[in-house]
């Protein structure tokens, strides 16, 4: 990544993310962050001024990685519809790192409706792998019960068949 890319990135998330907070939801277990359920919301400042909330509730370490990578998606340059779907793949215990190479490579897979970039769609397929080779027992249930992964694993499938 070019130096001028890089700084692009952090000017969008500077200008882009107005600001994100905990709020204690239910603690599972008293005096254990581990496990305690938090709302953090991701605040998105729009072109027109009016500001677009996303709210992601979980433990306090999947929701801060979830609103990490909302956020470096939202840097990157991708709508915030698009990128919304990191949310609950992270949120289901996916690796940050992982997610944020997958759905990064996803962005611009498909040129002109007709063409599949194949170095994207080889290092999408190889973050997707990689999300599961790292995913616990407890992760993998619930990315498999995570309608944007499946939706994801499916798509790869079908742009990876005509390659053999």
């Amino acid at each position: 990544m070019s130096k001028l890319q890089s700084l692009r990135i952090s000017l969008c998330l500077t200008s882009l993310i107005v600001g994100s907070w905990l709020v204690p939801v239910q603690a599972q277990i008293p005096n254990n962050s581990a496990t305690e359920t938090v709302k953090k919301v991701v605040t998105l400042k729009q072109p027109n001024g009016e500001n677009l909330d996303f709210e992601i509730v979980g433990s306090q370490k999947q929701a801060n990685n979830a609103a990490v990578v909302f956020a470096t998606m939202l840097g990157a340059g991708i709508e915030s519809s698009e990128a919304k779907i990191v949310i609950p793949i992270v949120l289901a215990g996916a690796d940050p790192v992982a997610t944020t190479d997958l759905v990064l490579n996803l962005n611009g897979l498909i040129k002109d409706k007709t063409q599949v970039d194949l170095t994207k769609l080889n290092r999408a397929i190889n973050a997707y792998n990689t999300i599961v080779d790292k995913a616990d027992a407890n992760s993998l249930k619930a990315l498999s019960n995570t309608a944007e992964f499946t939706n994801i694993r499916g798509l790869l499938q079908k742009l990876r068949e005509p390659l053999g």
